[in-house]
């Protein structure tokens, strides 16, 4: 009975010893840890901003979003982490660096499932490089690869929205104003990107907005029953694009809005639309 209490106490007092040991080792690791990973990250940014000094994290609609400064204090640029979007074979996971003018600086995917030597493009350098420098208007002008539409015409779609979202979250940023007064009488689709594409007809009855109706999308429900009543109600009511996208559901608010300008200069470049079904 002696011994048992003996190896038992003999035990527990070694745990405590133990338990204290390894609190006294983590105090001392943990900043050294945290410190290296911090500096480990630092230089993963320099990549992409190679004069960081400092950065500040913010959350948007939950992503993660680093803002980076110079030691001046100045904002450089801002980078997305693990954004995700819907490609052909399933969920894409990337990065994405915007600078201070809402040009590309690069973006890297974390994550795939596209087809190997046709979807998986998207990771190939002569692919990437066909964004980088790209401003926000640019970005139209970046073509899909045949064969892998669907794949490139996604990333194409989805770093378009994100940068727009970046733009007007973090940066001064001034969009192109369309004059809806000299668009045609006519129904129009266009297409943008929220958190995944989308694409909405836009009613236009004697140079103003009569109806906007969402055709398409795939956003997460609870973010686009936030956003769509809210964003179209607003185009319509002040008849204007540059509209509060502050709804909860900012990047399903932005690709609404994207969707109508895209549909809007169609109709300039065009001339005329289709009918409503009112005027049949």
């Amino acid at each position: 009975m002696r011994n048992i209490l003996r190896l038992t106490l003999t035990l527990a007092a070694v745990s405590i010893f133990s338990a204290v040991i390894l609190a006294v080792v983590n105090s001392w690791t943990e900043p050294i840890i945290a410190e290296r990973q911090l500096q480990d990250y630092l230089e993963s940014v320099r990549l992409y901003f190679p004069d960081v000094a400092d950065f500040e994290e913010k959350e948007l609609e939950g992503n993660l979003f680093d803002l980076v400064y110079d030691d001046s204090g100045n904002l450089i640029g801002v980078i997305g982490k693990n954004l995700e979007y819907s490609g052909y074979g399933g969920p894409v996971v990337y990065t994405l660096a915007v600078d201070q003018s809402a040009a590309i600086v690069g973006y890297n995917i974390v994550s795939h499932s596209e087809t190997p030597g046709l979807g998986d493009i998207i990771t190939k350098p002569e692919f990437h490089d066909r964004f980088v420098g790209k401003t926000l208007e640019e970005l139209d002008t970046v073509d899909t690869v045949s064969g892998a539409t669907v794949s490139t015409s996604a990333i194409i779609g989805a770093i378009r929205g994100m940068t727009e979202a970046i733009a007007k979250a973090f940066l001064d940023y001034e969009e192109e104003v369309i004059d809806i007064t000299q668009v045609p009488d006519g129904t129009y689709r266009g297409e943008g990107t929220g958190l995944k594409p989308m694409a909405v007809e836009v009613t236009v009855e004697a140079g103003r907005i009569v109806k906007i109706e969402v055709v398409e999308q795939d956003e997460t429900p609870t973010y686009f029953v936030l956003s769509y009543p809210l964003i179209a109600d607003r185009i319509i009511e002040t008849q204007s694009l540059d509209v509060d996208t502050a709804t909860g559901a900012t990047f399903s608010a932005t690709g609404i809005v994207n969707c109508v300008k895209d549909a809007l200069t169609k109709a300039l470049e065009q001339g005329g639309g289709e009918e409503s079904e009112d005027d049949e």
